[in-house]
């Protein structure tokens, strides 16, 4: 099990608290909102469905990853609980609902430019990996669940959004490199953590690292390998029978 030391614990406390993350959750938070509520709205939802499907795709992830950690206490003695939910953090959950009512009314008039909700999707994820991992790492978990973690609070939301508008989540997709690009980031912050690298300067460059992986795949056409079957049953059948 990971468990910080003083001074990265104090680290943690005062770039969580600086005004540019806070910036960048915030942006993190409307991205995502902005990918949910543009496919939703590409397959004509109503109101209702759109500001869902965008808050669900806003906050989905990080909300699988708290009740996953439920139960466990963070290094101030506080229980985890789901982070929208309580204090000030519940500005991100109006900044879901503000950002997919936006997109309901401009795209009646305005069509997203091609390639926005891969874009949107893929810097959400990115930001949203890291938060999860640091998340897990904060609070003493080991460095497979923290990256798991990670890569839940990255995918888990976009994987709700496909599911509502009825299209194969990236995550299912043969050959899609998204959850990978998330699992990179993930573990290659922790191995940072292992190295005793500065948390800000961790976290922002495993950010970069997962929005860079996953967009080069997507305009070079990178793929994983599929599931390819060593023997075609059905064409053999068909020639025992023809």
């Amino acid at each position: 099990m990971i468990l910080p030391l003083a001074t990265t614990l104090q680290e943690i406390q005062s770039f969580d608290e600086h005004m540019l993350f806070y910036l960048c959750c915030s942006f993190g938070t409307i991205v995502g909102a902005l990918a949910g509520a543009s496919a939703s709205s590409r397959v004509r939802m109503d109101m209702f469905g759109i500001v869902a499907c965008g808050t669900i795709a806003s906050l989905g992830g990080g909300t699988v990853r708290d009740l996953l950690l439920s139960g466990m206490t963070r290094p101030n003695g506080a229980s985890v609980t789901v982070f929208w939910m309580a204090g000030g953090d519940v500005v991100f959950f109006y900044q879901a609902i503000v950002t997919s009512l936006f997109v309901f009314f401009v795209t009646r008039f305005i069509k997203p430019p091609v390639g926005t909700i891969r874009v949107a999707d893929a810097f959400a994820m990115a930001f949203f990996t890291l938060l999860g991992t640091a998340k897990a790492y904060w609070i003493g978990c080991d460095p497979a669940i923290s990256i798991a973690m990670g890569v839940c609070t990255g995918v888990a939301g976009g994987a709700l959004r496909d599911v509502l508008t009825g299209n194969v989540p990236y995550v299912f997709r043969p050959g899609e490199i998204y959850a990978t690009a998330s699992f990179a980031g993930s573990a290659l912050f922790v191995l940072l953590m292992y190295l005793e690298c500065p948390y800000a300067t961790a976290f922002i460059v495993c950010v970069a690292v997962v929005f860079i992986l996953r967009m080069a795949a997507v305009y070079h056409n990178w793929q994983l390998p599929s599931y390819r079957p060593l023997i075609d049953t059905v064409r053999r059948h068909d020639d025992e029978t023809g």
